[in-house]
């Protein structure tokens, strides 16, 4: 992957996870497994299995976002760095 496509693909992770209808859905199924977990029966222990695999996987998928924004940010700060180097490489060369 390219470094603009990596800004390109944080930025829009960083939309998403800032998107109030994401925020909302994260939240919700994350009380729903809340729920589930507290109104099962303490016997049930594939139950609760279940239900801390759903967790699990509800936290994977945010850090995934997450990652692909930490990603972009150093993305953008490596195309910034280069294109500063190129300008001040471009002014030597030009004015000695």
């Amino acid at each position: 992957m390219s470094l603009e496509s990596d800004v390109d693909r944080g930025q829009r992770a960083d939309r998403l996870m800032n998107d109030p209808l994401l925020v909302e859905a994260f939240g919700l199924v994350k009380q729903a497994i809340i729920d589930g977990w507290e109104s099962a029966p303490i016997r049930d222990v594939e139950g609760h299995h279940e239900l801390k695999l759903m967790m699990k996987l509800l936290g994977d998928v945010r850090a995934h976002l997450e990652r692909a924004v930490a990603d972009g940010k150093l993305a953008a700060m490596e195309l910034n760095s280069r294109r500063k180097l190129t300008l001040a490489e471009f002014r030597q060369a030009r004015y000695g």
